[in-house]
Order: structure tokens, then sequence, then C-alpha cells
């Protein structure tokens, strides 16, 4: 009767600690896309995957021999690292074929929560030992007093107290892991983000260390030696204390990385917003220079306009009377005339005043444009149309358009035949815009390979277009994407509109 209760609790212990383990997992990671409608059935079959390893390598005799070295189970703490091992495979194996991500994301998330079970089990362990050697030792002292209760139900009562003991211990090492699960939940940026290299290490290095002190307490902890079990405790009383001391620290650090790590890459984002909005703004003044230069130059020549005509009647007049070149003057002078209107007019036509000045303003820069340091003009082809009734904001396209042709002028002004193309296109409700441009180097990718680098010394000044288009083309469920074939960069913007 005894041991079946005994084994019912451990097995019922066994499955509710799967559980925990299989439901921290399945919160930061996400099933592979054919198993996305089998989330229960998944989680199920670890559970009982895991829990028919550990009865196996608790009953199973050859099993049992291989593990542990002797049928009788487990008489040494260092014992239990290959079963651990295993286990820990089983569950990395597990979710490598069922989860969906980058394998670093699937080993951390599994190794960390396999870690603070390990470390939770230490801390707690340490305390429910003390608390149950004080007990032992009250019962031993009413014993010695002579009391007869105690002397005659001694053996049940340890067993009682032993049994709620298992219980507790357990339900506290439950208890803990759910929450700090929880914690790691909210603040795990995993969730919709991708990690560089280095954010990965700071985040693997406390889970490494964890592990580490995990691995080396299990073989330390207890021993046996001349038919006598020697425990770590017990020849050592100082860790008693040290031991869930340096367990807990663990399991804080590895909290307190992903804390860290969150606020640390929120701050950076909302430090990058301000600089986009920043360079929008600054988008903006140089949209509003344009405008007054060319209303100023508009209000200039109709003031002037009066006598540009009266010094060309004089100049026509005086043709005929005097023997003077006067033919020549005049047409020098509207040669004058006319630079000053090709100044105000605009390169470009698209129909919308918006993307018109912008436009104009990176053509007359390609008209002065300095290649590889020889002023040399950068031939300039537009065929770019502003896509009326879609919904498209002509300040959005804008900012598409500043950046984009920004990146293709400077990578033209490297070329000796450098170019720049624009071009758009309708269907249906969607809008594309392809910028080339002339390009004989290679692109710099992150370590994802999704997103382009800057090639600039000041990483932390320049980058910032690419991201800022990403968000414009976002806002209209679009992308952006990008391409280098025979000598030639690609850029290439979807957009999806609303027709009215």
């Amino acid at each position: 009767m005894r041991e079946a209760i005994n084994f019912t609790l451990d097995l019922f212990c066994v499955i509710l600690r799967r559980w925990l383990m299989i439901y921290a997992i399945c919160g930061i990671l996400t099933e592979k896309e054919r198993f996305i409608k089998k989330r229960k059935q998944i989680a199920a079959g670890y559970v009982a995957l895991s829990t028919a390893f550990y009865l196996a390598a608790s009953y199973l005799p050859e099993l049992v021999l291989f593990l542990y070295g002797n049928l009788e189970g487990m008489l040494e703490s260092r014992r239990s690292i290959l079963p651990l091992f295993f286990n820990l495979c089983l569950i990395l194996f597990y979710c490598l074929y069922f989860y969906s991500g980058k394998k670093s994301k699937v080993f951390y998330v599994v190794f960390t929560f396999y870690t603070l079970s390990e470390l939770i089990l230490f801390t707690l362990h340490s305390l429910f030992v003390a608390f149950f050697g004080g007990v032992s030792d009250m019962l031993t002292e009413k014993i010695i007093e002579g009391n007869e209760f105690f002397i005659q139900n001694y053996i049940l009562i340890l067993e009682i107290f032993q049994f709620f003991w298992n219980l507790s211990f357990q339900i506290a090492i439950c208890l803990i892991f759910y929450h700090i699960t929880k914690i790691l939940k909210q603040n795990l940026i995993y969730n919709n983000r991708e990690l560089s290299r280095v954010q990965e290490l700071f985040l693997a290095v406390p889970v490494a260390m964890g592990m580490s002190i995990g691995i080396l307490l299990r073989s330390i902890m207890y021993s046996y030696k001349d038919l006598e079990s020697q425990f770590l405790m017990d020849r050592y009383p100082e860790t008693r204390l040290l031991i869930p001391l340096l367990s807990g620290l663990c399991i804080v650090s590895i909290i307190l990385s992903v804390i860290m790590l969150r606020k640390l890459v929120e701050s950076g984002e909302r430090e990058m917003l301000v600089e986009i909005y920043q360079n929008r703004i600054c988008d903006m003044e140089e949209h509003m220079k344009d405008v007054e230069h060319l209303y100023d130059g508009i209000r200039g020549m109709r003031h002037d306009m009066k006598n540009y005509v009266a010094d060309l009647e004089i100049l026509l007049q005086r043709e005929g009377k005097d023997c003077g070149n006067y033919g020549g003057e005049v047409q020098r002078y509207l040669d004058g005339l006319y630079l000053s209107m090709e100044e105000l007019d605009m390169k470009c036509s698209t129909g919308n005043p918006v993307t018109d000045v912008v436009i104009s303003r990176k053509m007359r820069k390609a008209s002065n444009a300095v290649q590889n340091k020889n002023r040399r003009e950068i031939p300039f082809e537009c065929n770019f149309v502003f896509p009326e009734g879609l919904g498209i904001s002509a300040f959005d396209l804008s900012i598409l358009l500043n950046n984009g042709l920004d990146n293709a002028l400077e990578a033209s002004e490297k070329e000796d035949k450098g170019y720049i193309r624009l071009d758009s296109y309708r269907k249906e409700n969607m809008f594309f815009i392809e910028i080339r441009n002339a390009f004989s180097g290679s692109l710099i990718l992150d370590e994802t390979g999704k997103n382009l680098l800057t090639d600039k010394k000041d990483l932390s000044a320049h980058g910032l277009g690419i991201k800022n288009m990403k968000n414009c083309a976002e806002k209209y469920y679009g992308t952006l994407r990008w391409e280098v074939r025979n000598q030639e960069f690609l850029l290439a913007i979807m957009l999806q509109g609303k027709e009215k």
C-alpha cells in the first residue's frame, strides 16, 4: 500500500513537471505549419514520451543497469547525469521536429527551462532537507525523553511526514517554475524579434553557467563508498546555505538577463524611432525649402516680367535704327531668361506636386553629381506616376523615394558609368516602385540574411533609411525586396492600396 502511494505520488509529480515544461516551451516556440492545429496532441505526446522514459529508466532492468551501473538504482548522484542528458536530448529533438524558428532559438528555450527546473530543484532541496532534518531530530529527542506515543508510532509518523514532505517539495517546485515561466514569457524578446549573435550570447551565458552548476552539484551531492552513503551537506554543513544561494543567484541572473535585454532592445528601438522621425522632419524641411524656392522664383518672375518685356522692346527697336548686333543681344537675353525659367521648371511630372518636387530635386542632384571625383551628370530616367485613388499618402511616397533615390545616387557616384532608373506600375489595388542603379560591389547583409547593412563608418548615424522605408511599406501591408544582377542593383517596393 505504502509503495503504491509513493509510486502514484512520484508519477503524478513527474507528469505535472513535464506538463509545465512543455507549457513553458509552447508559449514561446511556434509549431511548424503542418502541426499548427495539433498543439494539444504535441504537448500530450511529449508528456507521454518523457514519462515513458522515466518509467523505463526506473523499472526496466536492462536500462537501469545501463544508466546507473547496477540493478539497485541510483546509489550516487553523479549517476543521474546520464539520464538527465538523455531526457534533455529527448525534449530537444522533439522541439526541433515539431517547432519552427531558428535552431539557436529552440536550443536556448529548451536549455533555459531545463536549467531552471534543475536550479529550482537544488535551491529547494537543500532547504527542505534542512527542514526534514530538524523534524527528524525533534522526533529523536521525543523518543529519548521516553514519550510513549512517539516511541510506538515513530515509523508511521516519519512515513507520513516524508509523504507530505515529498508532496510539498514537488508542489513548491512546480509553483516556482510556473511563476518564473510567466515572467520569462512576458519579457523574452524572442517572441517577435530576431536577435543578433551578441544578444543571443548575452542570454545564453547565464543559462550555460546555471547548467554547469547543476551538473557539478549532481556530481558531488552524494556518493556511495564502503557500503555507506556520504552526503555533501553532512560532510560540509556550510553547503546547506551555499547550494541554495548559488542556485538562486543563477536563477536570478537568467531572469535579469532576459529583462535587461528586453529593456535595452526597447530603448534602442525608441532611439531609432526618434531618429526616424527626425529624418522625416528633415525630409519635410527640404520639401518646404523646394516649394519656397519655387514660389519665390515664380513671384520674382512675375515681378520682373514687365521689365523683361520692356528691355526686349528697346532692343528690338534699336535693331532697326542702329547698326549694332542687337539680334545677338536679344538671343543672349532670351537664353538667360530661359535658364531662369528652367530652374523653376519641374524635371519630372508625376501627377502630384509632392512627388514632383522630390524627384525633381534628386534629378538636379544627379545632373550635378561627382562620379569618382569627376563632375559628371548621372543619367536619370523617370517613369513614375502617382497612384491616384489608392489612398497612398504622398508624404509616405516621398519618404520611400527620398531614401531610395539617395541610396541610388550614392551608389552611382562610386561607379564609372552610373545611372538611375525609376519606374512605377499599378496592378489593381497594388502599387509597385522599382529603383535601379549601377552597382558593381557586393551587398552587406546582417546575420539573418534578411536585412541590408550600411557600409559607412558611422553605423549609428546611418542605416536608418532602409528601416524608415520598411516602416512605410509595412504601413500599407507591403514589402521591400532587393537584388543584384548584371552589375545592377534593384530595389522593388510593393504597396497595397485601397481602391475608391
